[in-house]
């Protein structure tokens, strides 16, 4: 039955061109905006999942990685001698002006590390190393901030907040669901920048490295005894709010949700509609088919391949589409996070809505009467 499925599909080619068309553009559409999510999400949390740290200190209510309020860096003190800890080390997170090249004002997002031991710092580097930031005012650009500032070359003087910083790096990959640039700088300059060096000093966060990632939970109740007007996260529960803060606080997650249910909708219309009307054009030829003995499981195939052809087609051309389209959207500054993974769940999501699709042609021929092939 598949074989004649096959020729059934391909009969009718302007049909089948509609249809691919509208498969395509569903597929796309759905991919695009889960690729899209997954990209942005990824960016909002990107800092966290590469800092290699088990444990975050942040103050109390802190809901995203992007807004963080400072406390006083005396809290590592209380942390130094406790076994259980490999290291704690300080990040500091503040908001600037980088001055671009016209003289007008570009606000970034300043990530103040360790440079000995650069953890908040880039992870991976287009051009020198994570630790160039110490030992004077030395800044690394994220290369994805050509959208915005233009030629980025090493040796470059730029303006950060009225004071004059030089260029040593350029980071790869590591960007913001805000879309402001990261500028990733020393701990002592981030302080100096953000005015916040003064009463001991403050900090953002503190990244821990547990010696027994196994026993968290032990530790995080011992180090919240210790530190009560913190907050103490593991780094997958600061992931998770971070997402469910960008996706829920701003909207974004409903109104990705729902385009993206608005491309199945319409693929599920298409392919239902496009097999309905094949199997309305040959009722007689199913009626003949029932009355020499044609099986019900036969038939159902008969109709499902012809739903799952077009399917299977389209999603291919989908998801080469979305494939190709990543590059050129990164230099707007898009991340579309496609991968294997997600091609595989469109491609499981695509074939069920075909078969759903493909019910209503199937009771209709379920319940024809064989015995009409022989009436006039």
């Amino acid at each position: 039955m598949i074989w004649l499925a096959t020729r059934l599909v391909f009969h009718y080619r302007v049909r089948l061109a509609v249809t691919l068309a509208g498969v395509i553009f569903s597929a796309y559409l759905t991919l695009a905006e889960l690729a899209l999510y997954i990209g942005m999400m990824e960016n909002a949390t990107s800092i966290i999942r590469h800092a290699g740290a088990d444990l975050w200190i942040a103050s109390k209510g802190v809901q995203n990685f992007d807004f963080a309020k400072p406390f006083p860096l005396a809290v590592t003190t209380r942390l130094t001698d406790s076994p259980e800890i490999v290291w704690a080390k300080p990040i500091m997170l503040a908001w600037g002006f980088l001055k671009r090249r016209d003289g007008a004002q570009e606000q970034v997002e300043i990530i103040g590390y360790d440079p000995a031991a650069p953890v908040g710092g880039p992870w991976a580097m287009a051009s020198g190393q994570a630790g160039d930031v110490g030992a004077g005012a030395n800044i690394i650009l994220d290369e994805s901030a050509r959208q915005q500032f233009g030629d980025l070359r090493v040796g470059m003087s730029w303006e950060l907040n009225d004071r004059e910083v030089r260029l040593v790096g350029l980071s790869r990959a590591a960007r913001t669901f805000t879309t402001a640039p990261l500028v990733f700088a020393s701990y002592d300059l981030a302080q100096e920048i953000s005015g916040a060096g003064g009463h001991g000093g403050m900090t953002a966060y503190i990244a821990v490295k547990l010696r027994q990632p196994a026993d968290a939970g032990k530790t995080i109740e011992t180090l919240r005894s210790v530190l009560p007007d913190n907050e103490i996260l593991t780094t997958r529960t600061f992931v998770k709010r971070t997402i469910l803060y960008w996706t829920v606080q701003t909207g974004m997650g409903a109104a990705l949700g729902l385009t993206a249910a608005l491309g199945l909708v319409i693929g599920a219309g298409i392919i239902g509609q496009t097999v309905f009307a094949s199997t309305m054009e040959h009722i007689g030829e199913f009626a003949t088919l029932k009355a020499m003995g044609a099986s019900g499981r036969e038939l159902n195939t008969l109709i499902l391949a012809q739903s799952v052809i077009p399917s299977v087609a389209g999603v291919s051309v989908a998801a080469a589409l979305a494939l190709l389209s990543r590059a050129p959207l990164a230099t707007t500054g898009v991340t579309l996070a496609v991968d294997p993974y997600l091609i595989g769940f469109q491609f499981v999501l695509t074939l069920s809505i075909a078969i759903a699709a493909a019910h209503v042609s199937i009771r209709k021929v379920r319940r024809l009467d064989p015995a009409t092939v022989f009436r006039s």
